[in-house]
């Protein structure tokens, strides 16, 4: 697979990647401040706009009858939506933003969880006139900000997709990895480090008060849901035993996903890493194309 590492599963690879410019990416140029709310559809958006006491990179494109609402995972200022936001935008509106701490955006002003991400995104998606329903698309940990979306504000959302998902309890079970010397077993302790404490991290993001809040989510009603996980998930150097364990809660993580609405459909997709839609974005393109038809 051609992104799958020790560092894309353990959620902070993307901590050092705050790229700009391409397709998708909320770090190109462009003209700042938000766009008027109208009851129009509004044009393509690009730029900064004033949220909850700081600016947020915004990018808005494309259009049809469905809104897509791209949700990166932690650390990801968007970067990697490149390659499914191209297809996407030939029939639908498709947006993406870059959380505080990420990407052009701002960094956070206070301690962040997974519910203040949500809170912040209807913000902003109003403020610049886009007012729903919503296709969310949420990878990683942006997938638990996702189901904390659908779950505050159900009628604004048409459906939900979920791409390898980080499972509510996979900070503390990535914490529970004991020390033995090995790269994988470093990597872990560096997760929990940074995830435990909102100083740590740039997105200043609480992750033991996040995975509260989207454990305490048990159901979404009769949502469309897509939950897409990857096949396979290797710690090169780990624990066999940690290994085993380890994949019994990201699997049992997906199945719980999928779990939260009756209409759901659970997809592995094999010969992609966590980035799926790196990856495979034929696979997401179509999925997502099912979920919203």
């Amino acid at each position: 697979m051609t992104r799958s590492s020790v560092a894309a599963l353990l959620v902070t690879a993307a901590l050092v990647v705050h790229g700009c410019g391409g397709a998708g990416d909320p770090g190109g140029d462009a003209a700042t401040g938000p766009t008027p709310p109208s009851a129009e559809r509004p044009g393509a958006v690009d730029g900064v706009v004033a949220v909850d006491g700081g600016d947020l990179h915004v990018r808005c494109v494309g259009s049809g009858d469905a809104t897509v609402v791209l949700i990166a995972g932690f650390g990801d200022g968007g970067e990697n939506w490149g390659t499914v936001e191209p297809p996407l935008a030939r029939s639908a509106r498709v947006c993406s933003y870059a959380r505080f701490g990420t990407g052009a955006s701002d960094p956070a002003p206070a301690p962040q969880t997974h519910e203040s991400h949500a809170r912040t995104l209807r913000t902003l998606l109003r403020s610049i006139g886009e007012a729903g329903p919503f296709a969310l698309v949420g990878h990683s940990l942006g997938g638990a900000e996702a189901v904390v979306f659908a779950s505050l504000f159900r009628s604004e959302v048409s459906g939900l997709m979920l791409i390898d998902a980080s499972p509510a309890n996979w900070i503390a079970a990535g914490c529970s990895v004991p020390d033995d010397g090995t790269e994988a077993a470093r990597g872990f302790a560096g997760m929990c480090r940074s995830l435990t404490d909102p100083a740590l991290n740039p997105e200043r993001l609480d992750g033991r008060a996040a995975s509260e809040g989207v454990a305490a989510v048990t159901s979404l009603g009769r949502l469309p849901m897509t939950v897409l996980t990857t096949t396979e998930r290797p710690f090169p150097g780990i624990d066999p035993r940690q290994q085993a364990r380890l994949d019994r809660v990201w699997n049992r993580g997906q199945e719980h996903w999928a779990s939260l609405s009756p209409i759901s459909r659970l997809v592995r997709v094999p010969g992609a890493g966590h980035y799926i839609h790196v990856d495979r974005p034929a696979v997401v393109v179509a999925e997502l194309r099912r979920l919203t038809g």
